[in-house]
Protein backbone atom coordinates (compact mmCIF):
# COMPACT_ATOMS: atom_id res chain seq x y z
CA UNK A 1 0.00 0.00 0.00
CA UNK A 2 2.90 2.39 0.76
CA UNK A 3 0.68 4.67 2.84
CA UNK A 4 2.27 7.88 4.07
CA UNK A 5 2.04 9.26 7.58
CA UNK A 6 2.35 5.99 9.47
CA UNK A 7 5.57 7.16 11.15
CA UNK A 8 5.06 10.90 10.54
CA UNK A 9 8.79 11.64 10.13
CA UNK A 10 11.78 9.82 8.58
CA UNK A 11 9.46 7.05 7.42
CA UNK A 12 11.93 5.33 5.09
CA UNK A 13 14.70 5.53 7.69
CA UNK A 14 12.58 3.98 10.47
CA UNK A 15 11.31 1.34 8.05
CA UNK A 16 14.89 0.35 7.13
CA UNK A 17 16.04 0.24 10.75
CA UNK A 18 13.18 -2.00 11.84
CA UNK A 19 13.68 -4.36 8.90
CA UNK A 20 17.38 -4.64 9.69
CA UNK A 21 16.59 -5.38 13.36
CA UNK A 22 14.13 -8.04 12.23
CA UNK A 23 16.71 -9.68 9.96
CA UNK A 24 19.17 -9.88 12.85
CA UNK A 25 16.55 -11.34 15.22
CA UNK A 26 16.62 -14.93 13.97
CA UNK A 27 13.22 -16.68 13.91
CA UNK A 28 11.50 -13.54 15.28
CA UNK A 29 9.14 -11.48 13.13
CA UNK A 30 7.88 -7.94 13.73
CA UNK A 31 4.70 -6.07 12.99
CA UNK A 32 3.53 -2.76 14.45
CA UNK A 33 -0.01 -1.43 14.98
CA UNK A 34 -0.71 2.28 14.80
CA UNK A 35 -3.36 2.41 17.51
CA UNK A 36 -5.06 5.66 16.48
CA UNK A 37 -5.14 4.91 12.75
CA UNK A 38 -5.86 1.20 13.30
CA UNK A 39 -3.29 0.32 10.65
CA UNK A 40 -0.47 -2.24 10.66
CA UNK A 41 3.10 -2.21 9.34
CA UNK A 42 4.76 -5.59 8.58
CA UNK A 43 8.50 -6.08 8.34
CA UNK A 44 9.96 -7.56 5.15
CA UNK A 45 10.96 -10.80 6.91
CA UNK A 46 7.44 -11.18 8.34
CA UNK A 47 5.96 -10.61 4.88
CA UNK A 48 8.28 -13.21 3.37
CA UNK A 49 7.75 -15.86 6.06
CA UNK A 50 3.96 -15.53 6.31
CA UNK A 51 3.28 -14.62 2.68
CA UNK A 52 1.81 -11.19 3.50
CA UNK A 53 1.49 -9.10 0.33
CA UNK A 54 1.60 -5.48 1.55
CA UNK A 55 3.80 -3.64 4.02
CA UNK A 56 0.82 -1.62 5.32
CA UNK A 57 -2.66 -2.94 6.06
CA UNK A 58 -5.91 -1.44 7.30
CA UNK A 59 -7.29 -4.89 8.23
CA UNK A 60 -4.61 -6.60 10.28
CA UNK A 61 -7.12 -8.94 11.98
CA UNK A 62 -8.27 -10.34 8.64
CA UNK A 63 -4.66 -11.10 7.69
CA UNK A 64 -3.96 -12.78 11.01
CA UNK A 65 -7.17 -14.80 10.82
CA UNK A 66 -5.71 -16.51 7.77
CA UNK A 67 -2.42 -17.27 9.58
CA UNK A 68 -3.45 -18.27 13.11
CA UNK A 69 -4.63 -21.85 13.61
CA UNK A 70 -8.46 -21.95 13.76
CA UNK A 71 -8.39 -23.62 17.18
CA UNK A 72 -6.19 -20.79 18.53
CA UNK A 73 -7.98 -17.87 16.89
CA UNK A 74 -10.18 -17.14 19.88
CA UNK A 75 -7.08 -16.67 22.02
CA UNK A 76 -5.54 -14.22 19.57
CA UNK A 77 -8.84 -12.41 18.95
CA UNK A 78 -9.28 -11.82 22.68
CA UNK A 79 -5.64 -11.37 23.65
CA UNK A 80 -4.43 -8.79 21.15
CA UNK A 81 -7.17 -6.18 21.80
CA UNK A 82 -6.31 -6.42 25.51
CA UNK A 83 -2.73 -5.51 24.69
CA UNK A 84 -3.87 -2.75 22.35
CA UNK A 85 -5.61 -1.27 25.40
CA UNK A 86 -2.37 -1.55 27.38
CA UNK A 87 -3.48 -4.62 29.35
CA UNK A 88 -1.42 -7.80 29.96
CA UNK A 89 1.55 -6.39 28.05
CA UNK A 90 3.96 -8.51 30.12
CA UNK A 91 2.05 -11.73 29.48
CA UNK A 92 3.22 -14.03 26.71
CA UNK A 93 0.54 -15.06 24.21
CA UNK A 94 1.10 -18.39 22.43
CA UNK A 95 -0.73 -19.45 19.26
CA UNK A 96 -0.01 -21.67 16.27
CA UNK A 97 0.61 -19.87 12.98
CA UNK A 98 1.44 -21.05 9.49
CA UNK A 99 3.99 -19.70 7.05
CA UNK A 100 4.03 -19.88 3.27
CA UNK A 101 4.86 -23.61 3.53
CA UNK A 102 1.42 -24.22 5.06
CA UNK A 103 2.97 -25.87 8.14
CA UNK A 104 1.84 -24.61 11.55
CA UNK A 105 4.45 -23.69 14.17
CA UNK A 106 3.95 -22.51 17.74
CA UNK A 107 4.69 -18.79 18.09
CA UNK A 108 5.07 -16.82 21.31
CA UNK A 109 3.81 -13.25 20.97
CA UNK A 110 5.47 -10.45 22.96
CA UNK A 111 4.11 -6.91 22.96
CA UNK A 112 4.93 -3.42 24.12
CA UNK A 113 3.54 0.06 23.56
CA UNK A 114 5.76 2.86 22.25
CA UNK A 115 4.56 6.47 22.48
CA UNK A 116 5.47 9.24 20.01
CA UNK A 117 4.85 12.16 22.37
CA UNK A 118 5.64 14.80 19.78
CA UNK A 119 2.84 13.64 17.51
CA UNK A 120 0.62 12.18 20.26
CA UNK A 121 0.67 8.75 18.64
CA UNK A 122 0.91 5.26 20.16
CA UNK A 123 2.21 2.11 18.52
CA UNK A 124 1.87 -1.51 19.63
CA UNK A 125 5.11 -3.34 18.87
CA UNK A 126 4.46 -7.08 18.30
CA UNK A 127 7.26 -9.70 18.20
CA UNK A 128 6.40 -13.18 16.93
CA UNK A 129 8.98 -15.79 17.98
CA UNK A 130 8.97 -19.23 16.37
CA UNK A 131 9.19 -21.64 19.33
CA UNK A 132 9.58 -24.70 17.07
CA UNK A 133 13.06 -23.61 16.04
CA UNK A 134 15.68 -25.03 18.35
CA UNK A 135 18.09 -22.52 19.91
CA UNK A 136 21.67 -22.52 18.61
CA UNK A 137 23.22 -21.60 21.98
CA UNK A 138 22.68 -23.69 25.12
CA UNK A 139 21.22 -21.39 27.78
CA UNK A 140 22.92 -23.12 30.71
CA UNK A 141 26.51 -23.49 29.49
CA UNK A 142 26.70 -20.93 26.64
CA UNK A 143 28.11 -23.68 24.42
CA UNK A 144 26.77 -24.35 20.96
CA UNK A 145 23.50 -26.32 21.13
CA UNK A 146 22.42 -29.63 19.63
CA UNK A 147 20.84 -27.80 16.70
CA UNK A 148 24.18 -26.12 15.92
CA UNK A 149 25.93 -29.50 16.35
CA UNK A 150 23.78 -30.98 13.57
CA UNK A 151 24.25 -27.97 11.29
CA UNK A 152 28.02 -27.96 11.74
CA UNK A 153 28.29 -31.69 11.03
CA UNK A 154 26.33 -31.09 7.81
CA UNK A 155 28.77 -28.31 6.93
CA UNK A 156 31.78 -30.59 7.53
CA UNK A 157 30.24 -33.32 5.37
CA UNK A 158 29.96 -30.79 2.54
CA UNK A 159 33.65 -29.90 2.75
CA UNK A 160 34.69 -33.48 1.82
CA UNK A 161 37.58 -33.25 4.31
CA UNK A 162 38.47 -35.64 7.15
CA UNK A 163 36.95 -34.95 10.57
CA UNK A 164 35.79 -36.76 13.69
CA UNK A 165 32.60 -36.59 15.73
CA UNK A 166 33.14 -37.34 19.43
CA UNK A 167 30.46 -37.68 22.10
CA UNK A 168 31.15 -37.98 25.82
CA UNK A 169 28.97 -38.45 28.89
CA UNK A 170 29.90 -37.58 32.48
CA UNK A 171 29.69 -40.80 34.51
CA UNK A 172 27.55 -41.18 37.65
CA UNK A 173 26.11 -37.72 37.06
CA UNK A 174 22.68 -38.82 38.23
CA UNK A 175 24.18 -39.73 41.62
CA UNK A 176 25.54 -36.20 42.01
CA UNK A 177 22.19 -34.79 40.96
CA UNK A 178 20.32 -36.73 43.62
CA UNK A 179 22.84 -36.13 46.42
CA UNK A 180 23.63 -32.44 45.84
CA UNK A 181 20.67 -31.19 43.85
CA UNK A 182 20.05 -29.63 40.47
CA UNK A 183 21.72 -26.27 41.18
CA UNK A 184 24.97 -28.00 42.13
CA UNK A 185 25.05 -30.21 39.04
CA UNK A 186 24.19 -27.25 36.82
CA UNK A 187 27.29 -25.54 38.21
CA UNK A 188 29.29 -28.65 37.34
CA UNK A 189 28.05 -28.49 33.76
CA UNK A 190 28.89 -24.78 33.53
CA UNK A 191 32.41 -25.27 34.89
CA UNK A 192 33.02 -28.33 32.74
CA UNK A 193 31.91 -26.39 29.67
CA UNK A 194 34.35 -23.63 30.57
CA UNK A 195 37.20 -26.14 30.83
CA UNK A 196 36.32 -27.52 27.42
CA UNK A 197 36.21 -24.03 25.86
CA UNK A 198 39.82 -23.46 26.95
CA UNK A 199 40.80 -26.61 25.01
CA UNK A 200 39.29 -25.50 21.70
CA UNK A 201 41.14 -24.03 18.71
CA UNK A 202 40.33 -23.17 15.09
CA UNK A 203 40.01 -26.87 14.22
CA UNK A 204 37.75 -27.97 17.07
CA UNK A 205 34.37 -27.04 18.56
CA UNK A 206 32.39 -28.18 21.60
CA UNK A 207 28.60 -28.51 21.98
CA UNK A 208 26.17 -29.16 24.84
CA UNK A 209 23.96 -32.16 24.16
CA UNK A 210 21.24 -33.56 26.43
CA UNK A 211 21.88 -33.97 30.16
CA UNK A 212 25.54 -34.55 31.06
CA UNK A 213 26.58 -35.16 27.43
CA UNK A 214 28.87 -33.08 25.24
CA UNK A 215 29.73 -33.29 21.55
CA UNK A 216 32.90 -32.32 19.71
CA UNK A 217 33.79 -31.80 16.06
CA UNK A 218 37.49 -32.24 15.33
CA UNK A 219 38.50 -31.05 11.84
CA UNK A 220 41.35 -32.69 9.95
CA UNK A 221 41.31 -35.41 12.58
CA UNK A 222 42.72 -38.91 12.24
CA UNK A 223 42.86 -41.76 14.73
CA UNK A 224 45.94 -40.59 16.65
CA UNK A 225 44.68 -37.04 17.02
CA UNK A 226 41.31 -38.34 18.22
CA UNK A 227 42.94 -40.58 20.83
CA UNK A 228 45.17 -37.75 22.05
CA UNK A 229 42.25 -35.32 22.31
CA UNK A 230 40.04 -37.78 24.20
CA UNK A 231 42.89 -38.53 26.61
CA UNK A 232 43.39 -34.80 27.20
CA UNK A 233 39.70 -34.50 28.12
CA UNK A 234 40.04 -37.28 30.69
CA UNK A 235 43.14 -35.74 32.22
CA UNK A 236 41.52 -32.31 32.43
CA UNK A 237 38.48 -33.67 34.29
CA UNK A 238 40.56 -35.93 36.51
CA UNK A 239 42.25 -32.83 37.98
CA UNK A 240 38.87 -31.90 39.40
CA UNK A 241 36.73 -28.81 39.44
CA UNK A 242 35.66 -26.81 42.48
CA UNK A 243 32.00 -26.06 43.16
CA UNK A 244 31.07 -24.28 46.40
CA UNK A 245 34.33 -25.34 48.07
CA UNK A 246 33.71 -28.95 47.00
CA UNK A 247 36.26 -30.61 44.72
CA UNK A 248 34.62 -32.87 42.14
CA UNK A 249 36.57 -35.25 39.92
CA UNK A 250 34.76 -36.50 36.85
CA UNK A 251 35.10 -39.54 34.64
CA UNK A 252 33.66 -39.97 31.19
CA UNK A 253 32.53 -42.59 28.75
CA UNK A 254 33.15 -41.76 25.09
CA UNK A 255 32.12 -42.75 21.58
CA UNK A 256 33.32 -41.41 18.23
CA UNK A 257 33.28 -41.86 14.48
CA UNK A 258 36.04 -40.95 12.02
CA UNK A 259 35.01 -39.50 8.65
CA UNK A 260 37.00 -39.26 5.43
CA UNK A 261 34.45 -39.16 2.61
CA UNK A 262 30.76 -39.32 3.50
CA UNK A 263 27.62 -38.77 1.42
CA UNK A 264 24.93 -39.19 4.10
CA UNK A 265 23.18 -36.94 6.60
CA UNK A 266 24.36 -35.51 9.91
CA UNK A 267 21.71 -37.41 11.90
CA UNK A 268 23.18 -40.71 10.74
CA UNK A 269 26.66 -39.71 11.94
CA UNK A 270 25.26 -38.58 15.28
CA UNK A 271 23.44 -41.90 15.65
CA UNK A 272 26.64 -43.85 15.01
CA UNK A 273 28.61 -41.79 17.52
CA UNK A 274 25.75 -42.23 20.04
CA UNK A 275 25.78 -45.98 19.36
CA UNK A 276 29.50 -46.08 20.17
CA UNK A 277 28.94 -43.98 23.30
CA UNK A 278 26.27 -46.43 24.45
CA UNK A 279 28.67 -49.33 24.01
CA UNK A 280 31.32 -47.44 25.96
CA UNK A 281 28.92 -46.93 28.85
CA UNK A 282 27.31 -50.37 29.01
CA UNK A 283 30.03 -52.77 27.86
CA UNK A 284 33.48 -51.17 28.04
CA UNK A 285 33.61 -49.33 31.40
CA UNK A 286 33.81 -45.91 29.75
CA UNK A 287 36.65 -46.67 27.34
CA UNK A 288 36.62 -44.72 24.08
CA UNK A 289 34.77 -46.74 21.45
CA UNK A 290 35.24 -45.75 17.81
CA UNK A 291 32.29 -46.71 15.66
CA UNK A 292 34.53 -47.58 12.69
CA UNK A 293 36.15 -50.32 14.78
CA UNK A 294 32.77 -51.69 15.93
CA UNK A 295 31.62 -52.00 12.32
CA UNK A 296 34.84 -53.69 11.30
CA UNK A 297 34.60 -56.31 14.03
CA UNK A 298 30.89 -56.98 13.45
CA UNK A 299 31.31 -57.32 9.65
CA UNK A 300 28.69 -54.62 8.98
CA UNK A 301 25.86 -56.64 10.53
CA UNK A 302 24.60 -53.61 12.47
CA UNK A 303 24.50 -51.33 9.43
CA UNK A 304 22.70 -53.94 7.37
CA UNK A 305 20.21 -54.51 10.19
CA UNK A 306 19.48 -50.80 10.53
CA UNK A 307 18.76 -50.49 6.81
CA UNK A 308 16.28 -53.36 6.98
CA UNK A 309 14.55 -51.95 10.07
CA UNK A 310 14.23 -48.49 8.50
CA UNK A 311 12.70 -50.09 5.43
CA UNK A 312 10.27 -52.04 7.64
CA UNK A 313 8.97 -48.80 9.15
CA UNK A 314 8.43 -47.32 5.69
CA UNK A 315 6.50 -50.46 4.73
CA UNK A 316 3.81 -49.96 7.36
CA UNK A 317 5.87 -51.18 10.35
CA UNK A 318 6.08 -54.69 8.91
CA UNK A 319 7.68 -57.13 11.34
CA UNK A 320 7.04 -54.97 14.40
CA UNK A 321 4.85 -56.11 17.27
CA UNK A 322 4.21 -55.20 20.90
CA UNK A 323 4.94 -57.05 24.14
CA UNK A 324 3.69 -56.15 27.61
CA UNK A 325 5.43 -56.19 30.98
CA UNK A 326 3.14 -56.09 34.02
CA UNK A 327 3.20 -53.21 36.48
CA UNK A 328 2.01 -54.30 39.92
CA UNK A 329 0.75 -52.56 43.04
CA UNK A 330 3.66 -52.49 45.47
CA UNK A 331 1.65 -53.44 48.55
CA UNK A 332 -0.30 -56.37 47.09
CA UNK A 333 1.64 -57.53 44.05
CA UNK A 334 -1.57 -57.50 42.01
CA UNK A 335 -1.34 -56.43 38.39
CA UNK A 336 -2.37 -52.80 38.03
CA UNK A 337 -1.21 -52.13 34.48
CA UNK A 338 1.46 -52.81 31.91
CA UNK A 339 4.14 -51.13 29.85
CA UNK A 340 3.94 -51.60 26.08
CA UNK A 341 7.34 -52.44 24.54
CA UNK A 342 8.03 -52.63 20.82
CA UNK A 343 9.78 -55.62 19.25
CA UNK A 344 10.85 -56.52 15.70
CA UNK A 345 11.06 -59.95 14.13
CA UNK A 346 12.22 -60.97 10.68
CA UNK A 347 14.36 -63.75 9.27
CA UNK A 348 17.28 -64.25 9.18
CA UNK A 349 17.67 -61.87 12.14
CA UNK A 350 15.06 -63.48 14.39
CA UNK A 351 13.62 -61.43 17.28
CA UNK A 352 15.49 -58.15 17.68
CA UNK A 353 15.06 -56.34 21.05
CA UNK A 354 14.55 -52.55 21.09
CA UNK A 355 18.02 -51.91 22.51
CA UNK A 356 19.37 -52.81 19.09
CA UNK A 357 17.42 -50.23 17.11
CA UNK A 358 15.49 -47.68 19.21
CA UNK A 359 18.53 -45.44 19.73
CA UNK A 360 18.93 -45.27 15.96
CA UNK A 361 15.25 -44.80 15.25
CA UNK A 362 14.86 -41.90 17.69
CA UNK A 363 17.04 -39.77 15.42
CA UNK A 364 15.01 -40.70 12.35
CA UNK A 365 11.69 -39.12 11.23
CA UNK A 366 10.31 -42.66 10.91
CA UNK A 367 10.14 -42.82 14.71
CA UNK A 368 6.92 -40.80 14.52
CA UNK A 369 5.19 -43.53 12.50
CA UNK A 370 6.67 -46.32 14.61
CA UNK A 371 5.65 -44.66 17.87
CA UNK A 372 2.09 -44.17 16.63
CA UNK A 373 1.98 -47.80 15.48
CA UNK A 374 2.92 -48.95 19.00
CA UNK A 375 0.27 -46.69 20.56
CA UNK A 376 -2.50 -47.86 18.21
CA UNK A 377 -1.55 -51.55 18.55
CA UNK A 378 -1.21 -51.47 22.33
CA UNK A 379 -4.51 -49.70 22.93
CA UNK A 380 -6.34 -52.03 20.57
CA UNK A 381 -4.88 -55.17 22.14
CA UNK A 382 -5.44 -54.22 25.79
CA UNK A 383 -8.80 -52.43 25.78
CA UNK A 384 -10.54 -55.74 26.56
CA UNK A 385 -8.54 -56.12 29.78
CA UNK A 386 -10.52 -53.30 31.38
CA UNK A 387 -13.48 -55.65 31.87
CA UNK A 388 -11.21 -57.90 33.97
CA UNK A 389 -9.09 -55.18 35.60
CA UNK A 390 -11.24 -52.02 35.85
CA UNK A 391 -8.28 -50.01 37.22
CA UNK A 392 -5.85 -51.18 34.50
CA UNK A 393 -3.50 -48.44 33.18
CA UNK A 394 -1.43 -48.89 30.03
CA UNK A 395 1.96 -47.15 29.83
CA UNK A 396 3.21 -46.31 26.33
CA UNK A 397 6.54 -44.63 25.57
CA UNK A 398 6.47 -41.36 23.64
CA UNK A 399 9.52 -40.24 21.68
CA UNK A 400 10.67 -36.68 21.04
CA UNK A 401 9.88 -37.26 17.36
CA UNK A 402 6.24 -37.63 18.33
CA UNK A 403 5.99 -34.98 21.02
CA UNK A 404 7.55 -32.25 18.88
CA UNK A 405 5.13 -32.85 15.98
CA UNK A 406 2.08 -30.59 16.08
CA UNK A 407 -0.26 -33.23 14.67
CA UNK A 408 0.62 -35.75 17.41
CA UNK A 409 -1.99 -34.31 19.76
CA UNK A 410 -4.81 -35.00 17.33
CA UNK A 411 -3.34 -38.41 16.46
CA UNK A 412 -3.45 -39.56 20.09
CA UNK A 413 -7.06 -38.44 20.49
CA UNK A 414 -7.97 -40.10 17.19
CA UNK A 415 -6.41 -43.42 18.24
CA UNK A 416 -8.20 -43.31 21.59
CA UNK A 417 -11.48 -42.80 19.78
CA UNK A 418 -10.80 -45.53 17.21
CA UNK A 419 -9.89 -48.13 19.84
CA UNK A 420 -12.53 -46.95 22.35
CA UNK A 421 -9.79 -46.91 25.00
CA UNK A 422 -10.59 -44.58 27.94
CA UNK A 423 -8.14 -41.69 28.06
CA UNK A 424 -7.87 -41.89 31.86
CA UNK A 425 -6.40 -45.41 31.57
CA UNK A 426 -3.54 -44.32 29.29
CA UNK A 427 -0.19 -43.12 30.63
CA UNK A 428 2.31 -41.60 28.20
CA UNK A 429 5.95 -42.04 29.30
CA UNK A 430 8.42 -39.36 28.18
CA UNK A 431 11.60 -41.09 27.03
CA UNK A 432 15.16 -39.86 27.45
CA UNK A 433 15.36 -37.91 24.19
CA UNK A 434 12.28 -35.87 25.12
CA UNK A 435 14.61 -34.11 27.56
CA UNK A 436 16.31 -32.48 24.58
CA UNK A 437 13.18 -30.39 24.01
CA UNK A 438 12.72 -26.97 25.68
CA UNK A 439 10.99 -27.41 29.03
CA UNK A 440 8.28 -24.92 28.07
CA UNK A 441 7.43 -27.01 25.01
CA UNK A 442 7.24 -30.17 27.13
CA UNK A 443 5.07 -28.36 29.65
CA UNK A 444 2.59 -27.33 26.96
CA UNK A 445 2.29 -30.88 25.63
CA UNK A 446 1.92 -32.39 29.11
CA UNK A 447 -0.77 -29.89 30.03
CA UNK A 448 -2.67 -30.59 26.81
CA UNK A 449 -2.82 -34.36 27.33
CA UNK A 450 -3.67 -34.05 31.01
CA UNK A 451 -6.67 -31.88 30.08
CA UNK A 452 -8.09 -34.98 28.37
CA UNK A 453 -7.42 -37.16 31.41
CA UNK A 454 -4.30 -38.83 30.02
CA UNK A 455 -1.64 -39.54 32.64
CA UNK A 456 1.95 -38.41 32.04
CA UNK A 457 5.08 -40.11 33.38
CA UNK A 458 8.80 -39.29 33.39
CA UNK A 459 10.70 -42.44 32.42
CA UNK A 460 14.19 -43.20 33.82
CA UNK A 461 13.93 -40.36 36.34
CA UNK A 462 17.29 -39.34 37.79
CA UNK A 463 19.41 -40.59 34.88
CA UNK A 464 19.81 -37.08 33.45
CA UNK A 465 19.82 -33.59 34.90
CA UNK A 466 16.97 -32.53 32.60
CA UNK A 467 14.52 -35.00 34.14
CA UNK A 468 14.44 -33.07 37.42
CA UNK A 469 13.75 -29.81 35.61
CA UNK A 470 10.88 -31.36 33.67
CA UNK A 471 9.26 -32.80 36.78
CA UNK A 472 9.59 -29.48 38.59
CA UNK A 473 8.05 -27.40 35.80
CA UNK A 474 5.60 -29.76 34.08
CA UNK A 475 2.61 -31.30 35.92
CA UNK A 476 3.68 -34.96 35.77
CA UNK A 477 1.58 -37.73 37.30
CA UNK A 478 4.28 -40.35 37.74
CA UNK A 479 8.03 -40.83 37.84
CA UNK A 480 9.72 -44.14 37.02
CA UNK A 481 13.07 -45.00 38.56
CA UNK A 482 15.48 -46.82 36.30
CA UNK A 483 16.61 -50.29 37.35
CA UNK A 484 20.16 -48.99 37.81
CA UNK A 485 18.93 -47.44 41.07
CA UNK A 486 17.44 -50.74 42.23
CA UNK A 487 20.18 -53.18 41.24
CA UNK A 488 22.21 -53.96 44.38
CA UNK A 489 20.23 -51.56 46.57
CA UNK A 490 20.02 -53.95 49.54
CA UNK A 491 23.79 -53.65 50.05
CA UNK A 492 24.28 -50.09 48.77
CA UNK A 493 23.48 -47.38 51.33
CA UNK A 494 23.88 -44.58 48.77
CA UNK A 495 21.27 -46.12 46.49
CA UNK A 496 19.01 -46.60 49.48
CA UNK A 497 19.25 -42.91 50.33
CA UNK A 498 18.65 -41.86 46.72
CA UNK A 499 15.60 -44.05 46.17
CA UNK A 500 14.08 -43.15 49.51
CA UNK A 501 14.49 -39.42 48.84
CA UNK A 502 13.01 -39.67 45.32
CA UNK A 503 9.98 -41.65 46.50
CA UNK A 504 9.44 -39.26 49.39
CA UNK A 505 9.70 -36.29 47.03
CA UNK A 506 7.10 -37.86 44.71
CA UNK A 507 4.73 -38.77 47.54
CA UNK A 508 4.90 -35.26 48.97
CA UNK A 509 4.32 -33.78 45.49
CA UNK A 510 1.24 -35.88 44.72
CA UNK A 511 3.01 -38.05 42.13
CA UNK A 512 3.06 -41.82 41.83
CA UNK A 513 6.30 -43.79 41.60
CA UNK A 514 7.28 -46.99 39.84
CA UNK A 515 10.45 -48.89 40.75
CA UNK A 516 11.82 -50.89 37.82
CA UNK A 517 14.14 -53.88 38.00
CA UNK A 518 12.39 -55.89 40.75
CA UNK A 519 13.75 -59.37 40.02
CA UNK A 520 13.38 -61.40 43.24
CA UNK A 521 10.88 -61.89 46.04
CA UNK A 522 13.54 -60.76 48.52
CA UNK A 523 13.99 -57.48 46.64
CA UNK A 524 10.22 -56.97 46.40
CA UNK A 525 9.75 -57.44 50.14
CA UNK A 526 12.68 -55.14 50.93
CA UNK A 527 11.44 -52.35 48.61
CA UNK A 528 7.96 -52.28 50.11
CA UNK A 529 9.30 -50.24 53.01
CA UNK A 530 10.01 -47.38 50.57
CA UNK A 531 6.26 -46.81 49.97
CA UNK A 532 6.51 -46.57 46.17
CA UNK A 533 3.25 -46.96 44.25
CA UNK A 534 4.18 -49.66 41.74
CA UNK A 535 6.85 -52.25 40.97
CA UNK A 536 7.98 -53.59 37.61
CA UNK A 537 10.49 -56.30 36.79
CA UNK A 538 11.29 -59.88 35.84
CA UNK A 539 10.07 -61.23 39.19
CA UNK A 540 6.55 -60.62 37.96
CA UNK A 541 7.16 -61.37 34.29
CA UNK A 542 9.44 -60.59 31.40
CA UNK A 543 7.72 -58.73 28.51
CA UNK A 544 5.27 -61.10 26.80
CA UNK A 545 2.84 -60.99 23.89
CA UNK A 546 -0.78 -60.10 24.47
CA UNK A 547 -2.14 -63.66 24.55
CA UNK A 548 0.20 -64.69 27.36
CA UNK A 549 -0.38 -61.41 29.15
CA UNK A 550 -4.14 -62.03 29.20
CA UNK A 551 -3.48 -65.47 30.70
CA UNK A 552 -1.20 -63.90 33.31
CA UNK A 553 -3.89 -61.40 34.30
CA UNK A 554 -6.37 -64.21 34.83
CA UNK A 555 -4.27 -66.27 37.22
CA UNK A 556 -1.33 -64.41 38.80
CA UNK A 557 -1.09 -62.39 42.04
CA UNK A 558 2.27 -61.80 43.68
CA UNK A 559 1.31 -61.16 47.28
Amino acid sequence: MGEQGFWHENESYIDSVLNKVNMLAEDTYIYILHLKQNRAWFSETAKTYFGIRDTYSTDHFEIMRGLVHPDDWWEYEEGLPQRMRGENLDWELCVRMKGVSGEYHMFSIHTGIVTDEKNAEEYLLVLLHNENVLPRIDALTDLYSQARFTDDIEAEIGKKSPFAVLMIKLERFNNLNIIYGNDFTNQILKETALQFIYMMNENSAVYRLDGPKFGFILRGCGREKLLDFEQALREKLAKGIHINNTRVTLKICAGAILIEQYEGKADALKSKAAYALGHSETEHQGKLIIFNDEVRTSKNVDLELMKVIHQSVREGCEGFYVEYQPIVASETGRIAGAEALVRWRREPYGIVPPGMFIEWMETDPGMYELGNYVLRTALGETVGLLSVLPEFVLNVNVSARQLEREEFRAEVLRILKETEFPASHLCLELTERCRDMPIESIKREVEFFREYGIRMAMDDYGTGSASSGIVLHAPMDEIKLDMSFIRGIIEDTKKQAMVRSIVEFANNSGMSTCLEGVETEELQNYLRSYRATWFQGYYYSKPIEIKKFRELVQKISFY
